[in-house]
């Protein structure tokens, strides 16, 4: 098999499926991906830029007779077979759905309206220095094996556009969170929503910035870190305000529901592979043989799990969990870890200043998949389209060279292979990165003696007593 670099080029050698050398002889006919037209939809952000492309004849060849396979829009064909290579590829490594989904959230919520700057822009893949930040820290498998399903998509021999990195991760979390959503894995209304529903037509940003990185959410340290629980819950309300209300533009409502997306997946590398947890037990990567279950018991979990009703109870008793690390809950027995910026949302707010009273969404998403799932889908789309002006559309149909896009057998040979490759690759930058960080890791690992700090006479303004009032801490553990 010819070695595939997914970072370079969309030539590689397909003998048998009609590549050969840097020279595509199709089996029949031509291919295109066609005109996209101007209408669409677009999104808040940064610059306008019309995709249309005048020169283009419908069937995606030029005027002249040539091939040109610039369109930024595919067609339905050319979207299924992204579809069936990325469920070959979440069906080989189930991580990767909440992976991706991650990826999706880390390139979008770079955004801040207020500048504006940041957004869904392709940044995290095509920009090594933003995965060099410490908030979008450990995605080396999710990008990698993002660029070799964009290389194996361009270079296939039914294909011909040219699609962005930002499309590519938006579509990521479109596909994860519809694959694993009512029972995993695809069916024909989930495919045939996959190929119609989604707007394509994102521009790559050029001139990318790490420091956007800052604009994303992070589980609050400084002050916060390790000192009493009601400091911290305070800490991280505010953190989901300052980042993903005021400067990513979201409302309470649809805040609280994106973080929903913790459903599936796991805190997997940040605080070591030893003390890597779920949060729900059905969004373990192996929940069902087709994945993690994508639905509302993220925050069904507060309601039915967690006793406490108001976080001075709970900053009192803190059950369900036995250990309390800085910033971060594990409920030893489920091995089900729990952020400061996941457990803020199950408690009134102690100061409607400072951050709004994210539980009312909370129990409503508790109460109802239908409305979680109704608010999450509609959320998303407008995370996807952070910082895009630029018109988007949905794929054309297909006009020929139309054959479902079914991989063959050596399409998926070549996959399972480039995919082990990317995984070993991956584990490897993994460890090494962890090693560096061997200090913070020990120090996120240490449990908290939750002794020194509790004391009772919690109010709506801070701590009663020589405990803490405001912003401060005027105790000697702290």
């Amino acid at each position: 098999w010819v070695e595939y670099s997914h970072h370079h080029g969309h030539n590689h050698d397909w003998s048998d499926d009609g590549w050969s050398g840097s020279e595509y002889y199709g089996k029949s006919g031509k291919s295109g991906s066609g005109k996209s037209g101007k209408s669409g939809s677009g999104g808040s952000g940064n610059s306008s830029v019309d995709l249309s492309d005048d020169d283009w004849l419908d069937d995606g060849w030029s005027d002249d007779g040539q091939i040109e396979c610039n369109s930024h829009i595919p067609n339905q064909n050319e979207v299924e077979i992204l579809i069936n290579a990325m469920d070959f590829f979440a069906s080989k490594h189930h991580p990767l759905v909440s992976q991706w989904t991650r990826a999706a959230f880390h390139d979008a919520g770079s955004y801040n309206k207020n500048i504006p700057e940041g957004g869904a822009n392709g940044c995290l893949m095509n920009d090594k220095s933003m995965t060099e930040e410490e908030a979008n820290s450990f995605f080396e498998a999710p990008v990698s094996t993002l660029w070799i399903l964009k290389d194996f998509w361009h270079s296939h021999p039914d294909t011909c556009m040219k699609v962005s990195s930002a499309d590519i991760l938006q579509f990521g979390i479109f596909f994860s969170v519809i694959r694993q959503s009512g029972k995993p894995g695809l069916t024909k209304s989930k495919v045939e929503r996959l190929v119609k529903d989604f707007e394509w037509g994102r521009p790559d940003e050029t001139n990318c910035n790490s420091a956007w990185a800052e604009n994303l959410p992070e589980n609050p340290t400084g002050h916060a870190y390790g000192g009493p629980i009601a400091i911290r819950c305070l800490e991280a309300g505010k953190e989901i305000k300052e980042k993903l209300m005021d400067r990513n533009g979201f409302s309470t409502e649809e805040a609280v529901a994106l973080i929903g997306a913790h459903t599936i997946g796991m805190t997997r590398h940040v605080f070591g592979d030893k003390h890597a947890g779920i949060w729900i037990g059905s969004g373990d990567d192996d929940a069902t043989p087709k994945g993690p279950v994508f639905n509302n018991d993220f925050h069904a979990y507060f309601v039915d799990e967690v006793p406490a009703k108001d976080l001075h109870t709970f900053a009192a008793n803190h059950e369900p969990f036995s250990l309390i690390y800085p910033n971060w809950f594990r409920e030893d027995n489920e091995a089900e870890n729990f952020l400061d910026t996941d457990m803020v949302l199950a408690f009134p707010s102690v100061d409607e200043s400072a951050h709004p009273s994210y539980h009312t969404f909370t129990r409503k998403f508790a109460k109802s998949n239908s409305y979680f799932m109704e608010t999450f889908f509609s959320a998303m789309d407008k995370m996807s389209k952070l910082g895009v002006r630029a018109y988007l559309h949905k794929p054309r149909e297909c006009k020929s060279r139309c054959n479902g896009g079914e991989l063959t057998l050596s399409q998926r040979q070549y996959l399972h292979k480039a995919l082990n490759e990317a995984l070993l690759e991956a584990q490897e930058a993994i460890t090494i990165l962890q090693e560096n960080r061997y200090k913070d890791i020990k120090n996120l690992t240490t449990l908290v003696d939750t002794t020194t700090w509790y004391v009772p006479g919690w109010t709506a303004d801070g701590w009663v007593g020589d405990a803490w009032e405001g912003d401060t801490w005027n105790g000697d553990s702290f």
